[in-house]
């Protein structure tokens, strides 16, 4: 029995969104400070190059487009980016902490051009045919229902404009057909148990949060977890680790034991799909022309690192922004594969 079993069977769970679980709840959306997010990209680190060359994936694929919006910005990636390249950026985010974050790193940027909403991708706050180009970054999966956002996304484009997007493939990311995460903290008198499922078949997502009164065996679990060497989503929490149904601090046995003092439960589920099953359901929602592509960051990985061992990132670093963007154009020639991500694009069509 895998733990998110045991939990189906034994609590009574309360449906969430991953807004409300997951990102709203978060310090930072990243394992580090982002370039063009939250600091300005530094020649001088290998890995800012890369992000640009994802920058100028986005920009190539948005082709001509002027006004464009950011479905699910997070703290503001990609949109913040962009912005330094096109005239006017709108980012939209369901959680309220990701969108107020995302609005201060774009002041503290100083970018004028950027304006940030709060709003589910299911129903955007604008009217129809609005914006030239629309992005998202690994979020549309995220929202509870992907066809709806998708077919905002339609509604909010003009003719001819262009969505370039992001999307996880869980396939790349599993080593095993099924995966569990936990983690167990304490947040004042209350033990909040977290546990991430994911699977290969069906190929989905689940996120619980378990709220104990913090008996004695509660406090123990938690104040036997050391943190782990990952990103964090609060300075207080552990993080998440690999764990098994019968792991005595965070599996069913733990569970066995804190059943009694279970306060409340709650839970998201997502679908993931393959990036055959993305393109039929972003061909569904009347987009033409939709392909996918792998994720360009691979190749630029390999390419800027190699600068860097060459000791060559200096001497091009007057040139970072029109290097990089330039090699972000060749995202038609990525195959898609071999990594947790790949490049969707497509376009509404005219009349």
């Amino acid at each position: 029995m895998s733990i998110e079993a045991w939990i189906r069977s034994r609590v009574a769970l309360e449906p969430a969104s991953s807004a409300e679980l997951r990102y709203q709840r978060m310090a930072w959306q990243a394992a580090e400070p982002l370039p063009g997010v939250h600091r300005p990209a530094d020649p001088a680190r290998p890995f800012d190059w890369v992000d640009a060359a994802q920058i100028g994936a986005f920009l190539a694929a948005l082709g001509e487009a002027k006004r464009v919006l950011d479905l699910g910005t997070g703290d503001g990636w990609p949109g913040l980016p962009l912005a330094q390249y096109l005239p006017r950026v709108v980012a939209v985010d369901s959680a309220p902490r990701r969108a107020t974050l995302a609005q201060e790193n774009a002041r503290r940027l100083g970018l004028r051009n950027v304006e940030v909403h709060t709003a589910p991708a299911e129903h955007l706050p604008f009217p129809d045919g609005g914006f030239d180009g629309v992005v998202s970054a690994t979020a549309i999966e995220q929202c509870g229902d992907p066809r709806a956002a998708l077919r905002e996304a339609y509604r909010v484009l003009r003719p001819g404009g262009r969505l370039a997007a992001t999307f996880e493939d869980l396939r790349a990311e599993l080593g095993a057909p099924v995966e569990e995460e936990a983690e167990l903290y304490l947040e004042d008198e209350v033990g909040v148990y977290r546990l991430v499922h994911r699977s290969l078949s069906p190929l989905r997502e689940a996120e619980y949060e378990l709220r104990f009164r913090a008996s004695t065996a509660v406090r123990r679990a938690a104040e036997a977890l050391g943190p782990v060497p990952t990103f964090c989503a609060a300075p207080d929490e552990p993080g998440l680790r690999r764990v098994t149904p019968d792991d005595p601090v965070l599996g069913i046995p733990f569970l066995e034991t804190a059943v009694g003092d279970l306060l409340s439960g709650r839970y998201f589920e997502l679908a993931h799909r393959t990036p055959e099953e993305t393109i039929a359901l972003v061909e569904g929602a009347g987009f033409v022309d939709v392909q996918a592509f792998g994720n360009i960051a691979r190749p630029a990985k390999a390419f800027f690192l190699a600068l860097a061992d060459a000791g060559l990132l200096p001497v091009l670093a007057a040139h970072m922004d029109g290097i990089a963007l330039a090699f972000g154009r060749l995202y038609p020639h990525v195959p898609v594969g071999g990594t947790s991500v790949f490049f969707l694009v497509a376009t509404k069509p005219q009349g």
